[in-house]
């Protein structure tokens, strides 16, 4: 509930007043933010989202004067739970995000703290230039994000880390004044020091600060150079004892915010290689594979990835990534190693690639050499690799490989003995790990299987953070060398520094922020990792509130909670460019609207956090409504977060309780509208047209007059098929065309040419002449009672003919993605999952039939030559792709077929047609 403390409301009184963004101090936006991508959760007092840095430094400096912390926040895709806390939550994301300059000449670009890192990577192409580190966060983490942790990523071993590539940093401070903090001479950092400012105060304290822990810099950092532990110090010495100019900003690059609030970052950039190359090897002992990773390193390749069996055998299990997965991996090897080559000159790729397969063949490799040299090869196997974290986390029940302890990097010449050691801890602590990520530095990622709603659970992650700092550092290496750390590692800071270091960082922080308001409790003065009050699940969590009597059937994700609970926190869904997932994240930019901020909001229901009624609320409600229900999270949300089925069941309680609303009742059963509309089909679309119809629509029914309604035809596609000529003999068997409610009623041409392509390919076309609706625009309006009905009344009819093996055919994926995905759910039976399996998209049947060589058409020439750009419907990326449809397009002669670049249209059902609804439509399909 809402802190209605006194210091509370005096702080939410004042930026109500001081900010031209939104104040958000509800319970249910202070649940959406108390997550981030880590296995922590803190509720913080309210969110700010500012409008610009103004804004930022308004909130700032009113949380100084409140004594309130802060916390800063960009896209939440930190895995070590820098991004949440209990003070006042500041996201940059939504406004704070421009592109400010790019230089091309020097190779450097500067941008506001929330432009996300792939958006800037994009506006780079046109000068061929990029930023180095490429975090597996990019195409969502913000670069205040990226500079706050000193992301990196897997080309680290040619780029470095982001604290390489700083120029400056716009900052606010601790008491909400503006700094810059850049190279700086001699002359001016004197005039500096003699502001009587906060700032000036650094300019006079910082370099005595450095000299006086100079031994204990030089000799306590860990000897590899991959580390994003604790307080770049170690550059400052460096720039120092080069004579270069001194500069603040390396200090603030990994800061993860407890020094100052990052508004602004200026880069350097490094050219964009035009060629890339991939070689892909396979091993059957992990120690192996490690242990031939110095003499790969020798060639200077960009990157060299690990994956491991863990690894592999889960991402066959998904239906996105292990078709993928296939492609480049033969049999059941126990590791594998990606090597990637880059350069402007494929011809000494080529020769590089040549020399790494002698080299390795000297050295005793004697498996398979997989090259990839087409960009959708290579492309196919990082998009494997980046859904890693996700992948693992997809993983169902209540033990799930946290990334707690995930990421210390030792010298590669350590590794070897590292990962043993780590495999015996995790063996004598009984569990498992996974092993996958960046070998070429050293840095591998180990997700042990811990179950953290238990005791026992519990004293594992203490047992297994403790063991894990302990190998790393004993075999001279860090605590973190990719992912900071945050809630998770801070606790191991003294321990990997010794006392002395650890002390000049809480020096260095004393300096910086005096009344610890800045993201307090990360990397000095933290509490331990395995504290269960910071847990998002620990022994304590129940979820009193979850839905246990479904009408879907949950039971293969553990229940409508486990299916929930699969959402981890990755902010995939927060993508702003490629694939689909999330259409209204992509048009409103809100953390509500993101598949994680709906998951966030029934987790918060289910557990009580938004009272005993959390669970038919209308806030819920408001969140899952602006859900366009389009699946894409089904297929490219890497823990397969279905949030689609989640709204469906969530509607179908909150109708039981609060009524169905007339519009949803008629859009769900449109069929009926459709038959009647039908009877006098020209006087019905007359009436459609009329304004005064349409002005009554809007006023009373909420369907925006803006939008048409769809025509119903002059005649049905039932009459049509069952007054044809007598069709030609069939030579091939029978297949079943469901044809669809907008087939039969406003479309019947589409279903006429299906008939005839099925025809010609020698089929006998049927219909169900009495088949009921599929149901789908029941399911999406919450109506599952009907639909159920409507299934078993459709299952009743097919299930006789699937199991002859009859093909049932739809064109409309929307009614065949029902078939398939809720009959089983809503009918729990075996005839509704045969009929599932024998239900195919009318490209998909097509070219099963080509690629078998059984498809014998003939096509007429056109007269010219065409050139057909093809949107993917929602539900065909989800379930197949839409590769089939790409295929069976480009059976016809003289025909350039491409796809578009493509995601959600924004109609979703009903979704365009209503009043609420139109702006939000329209954005996501523009």
């Amino acid at each position: 509930m809402i802190d209605h403390s006194e210091t509370t409301q005096a702080l939410l009184y004042d930026l109500q007043k001081a900010i031209g963004g939104e104040v958000k101090f509800d319970p249910l936006t202070r649940q959406l933010y108390s997550t981030d991508a880590s296995c922590y959760q803190v509720v913080p007092v309210g969110v700010v989202i500012p409008r610009d840095v103004d804004d930022v430094a308004a909130a700032i400096e009113l949380a100084h004067r409140h004594q309130v912390s802060v916390v800063p926040r960009g896209a939440g895709t930190s895995v070590s739970g820098q991004a949440i806390g209990p003070g006042l939550i500041i996201d940059h994301s939504r406004h704070v995000d421009r592109l400010l300059e790019i230089n091309p000449a020097e190779h450097w670009a500067k941008a506001e703290a929330g432009m996300v890192l792939g958006s800037l990577n994009t506006a780079l192409r046109l000068y061929h230039l990029m930023v180095g580190p490429d975090p597996g966060s990019t195409p969502m983490a913000t670069l205040g994000g990226v500079a706050g942790n000193n992301s990196t990523g897997m080309h680290s071993v040619k780029y470095g880390m982001l604290v390489d590539h700083i120029r400056e940093v716009d900052v606010i401070l601790a008491d909400g004044s503006r700094a810059n903090f850049g190279p700086r001479s001699p002359a001016q950092v004197a005039a500096l020091a003699q502001q009587t400012t906060l700032e000036g105060k650094l300019y006079r304290e910082i370099p005595p600060l450095v000299a006086h822990y100079r031994p204990d810099i030089a000799a306590r950092y860990p000897r590899t150079w991959r580390n994003v532990a604790g307080y770049n110090l170690n550059y400052l010495l460096a720039d120092q004892e080069a004579g270069r100019p001194f500069n603040l900003a390396p200090l603030i690059v990994g800061s993860e915010g407890t020094l100052a609030n990052i508004v602004g970052v200026t880069l350097n950039l490094v050219p964009r290689p035009r060629y890339t190359r991939l070689m892909i090897l396979q091993f059957d002992n992990l120690r192996t594979t490690l242990e031939i990773a110095p003499f790969i390193l020798e060639e200077k390749p960009a990157a060299i990835e690990l994956l491991d069996r863990f690894f592999m055998r889960l991402t066959r299990s998904h239906a996105e990534y292990g078709s993928r997965l296939e492609r480049f991996i033969q049999g059941d090897p126990q590791a594998m190693l990606m090597v990637e080559l880059a350069d402007d000159d494929p011809a000494a790729m080529a020769a590089q690639a040549e020399a790494i397969e002698r080299r390795l063949r000297r050295n005793g490799y004697q498996g398979r050499v997989v090259h990839c040299t087409a960009d959708d090869e290579i492309n196919n196997v990082w998009v494997v690799r980046k859904a890693g974290g996700g992948l693992l986390m997809g993983r169902r029940g209540d033990a799930k490989p946290w990334a707690f302890a995930d990421d210390a990097t030792v010298p590669i010449d350590q590794l070897p003995g590292y990962a043993e050691a780590i495999e015996q801890a995790c063996r004598e602590a009984g569990t498992e790990a996974s092993f996958f990520a960046h070998v070429s530095a050293g840095c591998l990622h180990i997700n042990p299987v811990v179950n953290l709603k238990t005791p026992a659970g519990l004293k594992l992650m203490q047992t297994i953070c403790t063991s894990f700092a302990e190998i790393a550092i004993a075999h001279h290496g860090t605590t973190t060398g990719e992912h900071g750390e945050g809630l998770a590692r801070s606790y191991f800071n003294e321990k990997l520094y010794g006392p002395r270091l650890h002390q000049a960082f809480r020096e260095v922080k004393g300096l910086f922020d005096p009344d610890n308001r800045m993201n307090p409790g990360k990397i000095i003065d933290a509490p331990a990792p395995w504290t269960p009050e910071l847990l998002r699940f620990n022994p304590a969590y129940h979820t009193p509130y979850t839905l246990t009597q479904t009408y879907l059937d949950f039971s293969a994700d553990g229940g409508f909670a486990g299916l929930v609970e699969m959402c981890y926190g990755q902010a995939d869904c927060r993508r702003r460019e490629g694939g689909t997932m999330c259409p209204s994240f992509r048009a409103t930019r809100e953390e509500a609207h993101s598949t994680r901020g709906r998951a966030n909001a029934l987790r918060a229901a289910m557990t009580g956090q938004l009272g005993p009624d959390g669970m038919t609320s209308r806030e819920v409600f408001e969140i899952l409504d602006l859900c366009l229900e389009c699946k894409a999270c089904k297929r490219e949300c890497p823990s397969l977060v279905d949030m689609a089925k989640l709204k469906y069941e969530f509607l179908a309680q909150y109708l039981a309780k609060h009524g169905v609303p007339l519009r949803s009742w008629l859009f769900g059963h449109i069929h009926l509208l459709n038959r009647l509309g039908s009877i006098v089909p020209a006087l019905t679309n007359w009436v459609y047209r009329h304004p005064l119809f349409r002005w009554g629509l809007d006023r009373f029914l909420g369907l925006d007059r803006r939008h048409a309604l769809p025509p119903l035809a002059s005649f049905t596609f039932q009459k049509w098929f069952y007054h044809r000529p007598h069709p030609p003999a069939a030579t091939r068997g029978t297949v079943i065309l469901w044809d669809d409610t907008y087939l039969t009623y406003n479309e019947p041409e589409v279903g006429q040419a299906a008939v005839r392509v099925l025809e010609a390919a020698g089929f006998a076309v049927k219909l169900m002449a009495n088949r009921k609706c599929c149901g789908r625009p029941m399911i999406s309006k919450g109506l599952l009672k009907d639909a159920r009905n409507n299934a078993a009344h459709n299952v009743a009819l097919l299930a006789p003919f699937a199991a002859q093996g009859v093909p049932i055919i739809g064109i409309e994926p929307s009614c065949l993605t029902t078939f398939r995905d809720e009959y089983p759910d809503l009918l729990r039976s075996n005839e509704a999952r045969l009929v599932a399996k024998h239900s195919f998209f009318i490209e998909e049947f097509l070219t099963d039939l080509a690629g078998r060589g059984e498809l014998d058409l003939k096509f007429a020439p056109p007269q010219k030559p065409r050139h057909i750009l093809v949107h993917g419907h929602c539900y065909q990326k989800a379930l197949t792709g839409t590769a089939p449809v790409l295929k069976v397009l480009r059976l016809l002669p003289d025909t350039l077929v491409e796809e578009i670049p493509s995601g959600c249209c924004g109609m979703a059902g009903s979704f365009g047609y209503e009043k609420e609804h139109y702006e939000v439509s329209r954005t996501v399909g523009e």
